[in-house]
């Protein structure tokens, strides 16, 4: 803002003077005079966070807290001292005292298109005039901000009187009459409020570099995240997962060198010669230690980091992990085939978590189970001889770790048992007993695992007597039919009564069953 200011005003320099070049000055007057403003409450801003730093950290802060302090002093004088001589241009200008300019303005200055006072004020008879003076202030001033800051990465910038100044024709010119020889009031006076800005300026650079310094000899990070460090990655269940959660910084712009050893406990910066090393990318290295046997493991080892300073930092580690061979067990729940056609309860573990298991079903289809994580029902057709279950773990980065295979073999759901009522399977009966149970029913093998239900589609019957057979009854449902009742009531002992041709159904399909199921009254 004052560099451009500063570029209006030469431009104006090299007009004539007119009311309207006059009015310029004042609105670009103050404009400084805010900028100037502007720049001390951001400077006084910086004291109070060196005041607040200080309190908390006094040992750390307070050196360039005093440092800061000294550069105020300094800027509050050479600003004063300016002021001043504004104030005593103003005098010279309109004729009156000093005292009597009190709080007046350039738009009340009424000789603001004079220049032989002010020239006659700041270069004088010879040599010796206010200008002289003023530039040897600004010098110390500089020279005091750049001795107490004391660092040769600050950089001061603005106020410069050395030049090179020239005339309008080229020839070289001091800075007390580049800037005040033949200058009019309202000039001059603009320019003593550019360089009281450019005094607050140069103080809030050096007073935010110093405060800047304080940290200068810590570590800058670039990014922040959060980090989960667990006390094992193996959990057994009913033991407790335990970790620390913390923020970790690092650096993107800093590649970190790792050295690192298995089965050690401690690493020193000597050790580093013996140690395997790892180049960091965007502040990140990337470990990797390869296993064969199972237990608990160890390794530890140095990051090396390049100080502020340019000097090698060492920061050491060391961690554990445990290694499990990768398996899997994959276990039938009721029987150590699959049944076609029915679901087959399995149980899969492994130990990753049940959503890091990619499974393999070998020709089978799968649902989950009743039981939770890693349980299922396995479905087969009748048309597969044997099925492989084959298990892997996802790793972290895509990675595909096998964890073990199961073969099973495939077989029919055997035929069912066939009854009269819940448990009448032929020989002599008494019509009592066959008319109290007047249904049919199959019912599967109390070595059959599983809870496999029928129900009986049609069948027929056929009564024998004497060896004489009548002709067979057929039957819808498995009840007895009102006829097939009449006639085991009406009929003989001795009387053969024959169940041919059953049809039943559950969800391992639709079948006829061959054996004929026959019973004898007594």
């Amino acid at each position: 803002m004052i560099g451009m200011m500063y570029l209006v005003l030469t431009a104006m320099l090299a007009l004539n003077v007119s009311k309207s070049i006059l009015d310029a000055f004042i609105v670009v007057n103050d404009a400084m005079e805010q900028t100037t403003v502007n720049f001390l409450s951001k400077v006084n801003e910086n004291y109070n966070n060196f005041a607040k730093a200080e309190e908390a950290e006094p040992g750390k802060v307070k050196p360039y807290h005093e440092k800061a302090k000294v550069i105020r002093k300094e800027a509050n004088d050479l600003v004063n001292y300016l002021e001043q001589v504004k104030k005593e241009l103003f005098a010279v200008a309109d004729g009156i005292k000093v005292d009597e300019v009190g709080d007046k303005r350039l738009t009340d200055m009424a000789s603001k298109d004079n220049y032989d006072k002010p020239t006659n004020y700041f270069i004088g008879q010879a040599d010796d005039g206010k200008a002289y003076e003023m530039r040897k202030k600004i010098d110390d001033f500089k020279d005091k901000v750049i001795k107490t800051v004391n660092d040769p990465r600050f950089k001061a910038t603005g106020l410069d009187t050395k030049g090179p100044f020239k005339d309008m024709d080229g020839k070289a010119q001091g800075w007390e009459y580049h800037y005040f020889y033949r200058t009019i009031s309202a000039a001059a006076y603009t320019l003593l409020n550019k360089m009281i800005g450019e005094v607050r300026n140069m103080e809030f650079e050096s007073v935010s570099f110093l405060y800047s310094a304080i940290d200068a000899g810590s570590h800058k990070f670039s990014d922040v995240e959060a980090k989960v460090i667990p006390n094992s990655r193996i959990v057994f269940s009913g033991d407790k997962y335990e970790a620390d959660i913390i923020v970790a910084a690092y650096d993107k712009r800093q590649n970190p060198v790792v050295y690192w050893k298995s089965g050690i406990d401690t690493a020193r910066e000597d050790m580093v010669s013996n140690l395997t090393t790892i180049e960091g990318v965007q502040g990140i290295a990337h470990l990797v230690i390869p296993t064969s046997g199972a237990g608990d493991q160890k390794f530890a080892g140095l990051i090396k980091l390049v100080g502020p300073d340019g000097k090698p930092v060492f920061y050491g580690f060391k961690s554990n992990y445990t290694v499990t061979r990768p398996t899997a067990a994959v276990a039938a729940e009721k029987m150590n085939v699959f049944y076609a056609g029915i679901p087959n309860p399995v149980t899969i573990a492994a130990p990753v978590a049940p959503e890091k298991l990619r499974i393999n079903w070998g020709g089978a289809t799968a649902t989950p189970g009743e039981k939770g994580a890693g349980s299922y029902n396995v479905n087969v057709t009748n048309t597969l001889k044997e099925v492989t279950i084959t298990v892997s773990a996802e790793m972290e980065k895509g990675k595909t770790q096998p964890m073990g295979s199961t073969t099973f073999r495939v077989k029919i759901v055997p035929d069912p048992t066939m009854n009269i009522g819940a448990n009448i399977t032929g020989g002599r009966q008494p019509k009592d007993l066959l008319l109290a149970n007047p249904l049919l029913t199959a019912r599967m093998s109390p070595d059959f695992n599983y809870d496999l239900r029928w129900q009986v589609l049609s069948y027929k019957v056929t009564f024998v007597r004497n060896g004489v057979e009548d002709p067979p009854i057929n039957i819808s449902g498995p009840r007895f039919s009102e006829q097939i009742i009449q006639r085991i009531q009406s009929a003989p002992a001795g009387t053969n009564v024959e169940f041919s041709d059953i049809r039943i159904q559950s969800i391992a399909g639709t079948r006829s069953i061959t054996n004929t199921l026959m019973v004898r009254i007594r």
